[in-house]
């Protein structure tokens, strides 16, 4: 459904481009698990190269809604560092992590060097802002089933999992995350989820979730009756 939007193989020159060319340039930090990273983003550029970094939005009121999952390869802070602003996005860490901080004056100096490296950040925003306008439209234009399917599809689509014949989400996300990521409450996305196990759209495999019926799924999307 969603995989003309999202290139896989893209994606994966992307990141072994920042993991193999540009983090070794920077400084390696270790972070723990459910601990924040806290950059200049004016100065500084992360790539994460071990562990899981989640990004979420925080309201003024402290409620959080969960953007993005970045894995190893993938970087943050590039959106900040490129407009300059500072937003309310902050980075916690989803699974023990090392991350490479690449100093402005590097990013520069690689920029002038190989100006094919302005495609891998060009990418890396243009795929963030897709995931959000999919979000957005998710929000609009769905019930919480309807919400909850469409997620996992996009999650899906986002996915990369070589050794899975299957369509899988090949990352763990707990129902608190999930409701995070699609404005529902966990209760809600704990019901949904139930429904679709025993109706055998979904199963689970080493904590992934299969989706054993993706035409299923569809037919709970867009599905919202006009009052």
């Amino acid at each position: 459904m969603y995989e003309s939007l999202f290139d896989n193989k893209r994606q994966k020159i992307m990141r072994q481009y920042f993991l193999n060319n540009l983090s070794p340039k920077g400084i390696i930090k270790k972070y723990k698990k459910n601990e924040l990273i806290d950059l200049d983003a004016e100065q500084y550029i992360g790539i994460v190269v071990k562990g899981v970094v989640s990004q979420s939005i925080i309201s003024f009121k402290g409620n959080e809604k969960l953007l993005y999952v970045l894995r190893p390869g993938e970087i943050f802070n590039e959106m900040d560092y490129f407009c300059g602003g500072n937003d309310s996005i902050i980075s916690r860490v989803k699974e023990n992590a090392e991350v490479s901080l690449i100093s402005k004056s590097i990013i520069e100096e690689e920029l002038i060097k190989n100006p094919q490296a302005y495609r891998y950040f060009i990418h890396s925003i243009t795929r963030k802002f897709r995931i959000v306008m999919l979000q957005l439209t998710n929000s609009v234009f769905n019930d919480s089933t309807g919400r909850i399917a469409d997620a996992l599809l996009r999650l899906a689509s986002c996915s990369e999992d070589d050794n899975c014949s299957k369509k899988s989400i090949n990352m763990f996300f707990t129902h608190q995350e999930l409701a995070n990521n699609i404005g529902c409450s966990r209760i809600t996305v704990t019901r949904c989820l139930n429904k679709f196990l025993e109706e055998k759209i979904i199963s689970y495999e080493n904590k992934k979730i299969i989706i054993n019926n993706p035409d299923a799924l569809k037919k709970y999307i867009d599905a919202v009756i006009d009052e």
